[in-house]
């Protein structure tokens, strides 16, 4: 084989030297230059692996976190929607009392009303009567002067009384 690299012009030593320090430097390069670049393909691997599944737990959360959200939301809408229910029940119930005051004042005011129009009534009879009573008397008189008899003046006295006290 020494006669052919020879005939061809290659130095069998040299090429064995050459090839001798290839393997060195493969040996060196990948000692220390293939295995740290390995190395940190395998660490940023790694890094990015970490950070999908970071990426992906911080997605859970934020649809964990929406979703309790939404709950709570809905929960405050239930809640602000009875407070609503709860406070036009009260505000029914109030204007009912207010109704209800309202009306019993209206019925005191009314019975008082027609308690003092009936006193008024019964000054008006009073004073009717005491006018005919008073007439009464002065027509009695004016028949007495005219000396009457004392049959026509008894009954005429005592028709009068009983008419004045039938009223």
């Amino acid at each position: 084989m020494g006669g052919l690299f020879t005939a061809l012009g290659v130095d069998t030593t040299f090429l064995i030297a050459n090839l001798i320090n290839f393997l060195i430097l493969v040996g060196i390069l990948y000692k220390f230059g293939y295995k740290p670049i390995l190395k940190f393909a395998k660490e940023r691997q790694d890094k990015i692996e970490k950070g999908i599944k970071d990426a992906e737990l911080a997605e859970k959360k934020l649809n964990d976190a929406e979703a309790k959200g939404n709950k709570q939301l809905s929960s405050a809408h239930r809640e602000s929607q009875l407070i609503v229910g709860k406070a036009k029940e009260q505000a029914k119930l109030q204007a009912d009392a207010m109704l209800k005051k309202t009306q019993v004042e209206t019925k005191h005011i009314i019975d008082r009303a027609k308690k003092e129009i009936r006193l008024e009534q019964d000054k008006s009879i009073i004073e009717a009567k005491k006018e005919i009573a008073s007439l009464t008397l002065l027509v009695t008189e004016k028949l007495m002067r005219k000396k009457i008899d004392a049959q026509v003046d008894k009954t005429f006295i005592e028709q009068t009384l009983k008419d004045t006290t039938n009223d």
